[in-house]
């Protein structure tokens, strides 16, 4: 029985995980990122805050 596995990154932390789950937690990145739909329709942010610099999610290892 062949399993594929790949890496994942968390902030520098490599870990390894079955190809789906990578897969899957990079689809649900992307759905959650609205950066190319911003692009798409020519946004631009009205203001930028201290909040916005810092990304507010963390991973706990």
């Amino acid at each position: 029985m062949a399993e594929s596995f790949r890496w994942l990154f968390v902030d520098l932390v490599p870990l390894l995980y079955d190809k789906k789950r990578v897969a899957r937690q990079f689809q649900v990145e992307m759905w959650l990122d609205p950066s190319p739909i911003i692009k798409e329709l020519k946004i631009e942010n009205v203001k930028k805050s201290r909040r916005d610099e810092k990304p507010a999610l963390r991973y706990i290892v």
